[in-house]
């Protein structure tokens, strides 16, 4: 309770120290504690009778205020079980890991859609970009990856048949799956750009057409150092940020 009680004066105080509209001001003291990590991606609010009554708002200018902090990425609502924080998922650029372990780090369930689960001989542009030999049996995986029901990114990776298994249904962890075979990347080569999301692509993510997107290119490579996946990813540009640390 004293850590609830903490936000609650923390958003007081913020909100007492602006001008202008009470829900815009409710709006941005919320966004300040969220972003200051005194709410925590995975955290369920309180009620929204409980929390109009502390924050002494009505429940309307709350309900607005939450759609609102819904827009922006920064809480997901879904009825009859609350309201969650959410927050921009922090990727570090310095660890390799999976998109189940990024999310299970923050308290949140990793799910996956399966749209395409196929196996044949290597495409020839992957042959290209990963030097895996002409004719290799390849499995090609494109699924929708959520958070908490969520919908964060729409994926397509190729990966060896053989780092996999033939049996792998894609709905669980690729990385997780490729451990069990020893065939987990040991080293990816990354590019990431910010592209304006297709309207194929924003039906896929629900986000609006044209919004921000991070497009991530990848080749991973396993413990012999030959290729064992090429991927592409599409993030929500407004749920996710890249962190990186560098030294000199």
């Amino acid at each position: 309770m004293g850590g609830i009680v903490a936000v609650f004066d923390a958003v007081s105080a913020k909100m007492a120290g602006q001008h202008g509209p009470l829900a815009d001001r409710l709006r941005n003291a919320l966004a300040g504690v969220i972003n200051e990590g005194l709410l925590t991606p995975g955290e369920a609010l309180p009620s929204e009778r409980e929390l109009a009554a502390r924050l002494d708002v009505s429940r309307s200018t709350l309900r607005h205020c939450l759609k609102e902090l819904g827009a922006m990425g920064l809480v997901h609502t879904r009825p009859g079980a609350g309201t969650v924080v959410t927050g921009r998922i922090s990727k570090a650029l310095s660890r390799l890991s999976g998109f189940s372990e990024d999310i299970r780090l923050r308290g949140l369930q990793p799910s996956s859609e399966v749209l395409e689960l196929t196996i044949g001989p290597v495409p020839s542009d992957t042959a290209f970009r990963t030097g895996l030999p002409l004719g290799t049996r390849t499995l090609t995986l494109a699924r929708l990856r959520k958070a908490g029901g969520e919908v964060l990114c729409y994926e397509r990776a190729i990966v060896p048949v053989s780092s996999v298994g033939e049996d792998y249904d894609g709905v669980g962890s690729l990385y997780e799956r490729m451990d069990a075979h020893d065939a987990r990347p040991r080293r990816t080569l990354q590019t990431i750009e910010a592209v304006n999301a297709s309207i194929e692509l924003a039906v896929l993510l629900g986000v609006p057409e044209g919004a921000a997107v991070l497009r991530i290119d990848q080749v991973g490579y396993g413990p012999d150092g030959g290729a064992v996946e090429d991927a592409v990813s599409w993030y929500r540009g407004d749920r996710y940020k890249y962190v990186g640390e560098i030294t000199g």
